[in-house]
């Protein structure tokens, strides 16, 4: 019965530690704006962080936050672009007559 319980703990410590990297990974990539890969990441490991996780647990507590933010910066990175694409493909055509 220990070891089942050592080993729950390490699982616990292993998702709670995917939520923070993927808290952190979705707060740098909103607040640089570092690329929209980095919001995938977050994402990423913000949903190994909560799979098998307890419901009102810190992993998937932190998990949902790091999806909350990763959604914001997509939703922004998807509106900007629709915004400017216009803009984007005057800049693509100006890079590749440089070239």
């Amino acid at each position: 019965m220990h070891e089942n319980t050592r080993q729950e703990a390490l699982r616990e410590g292993k998702r709670f530690g995917l939520a923070i990297g993927a808290l952190a990974g979705s707060a740098v990539a909103f607040v640089s704006l570092l690329g929209l890969e980095k919001a995938i990441l977050a994402v990423t490991l913000a949903v190994l962080a909560m799979r098998g996780s307890a419901p009102r647990s810190g992993a998937r507590r932190l998990g949902w936050l790091a999806l909350s933010i990763a959604a914001v910066y997509v939703l922004t990175y998807a509106i900007i672009l629709a915004l400017y694409h216009e803009k984007l493909y005057e800049l693509i055509r100006l890079l590749q007559q440089m070239s």
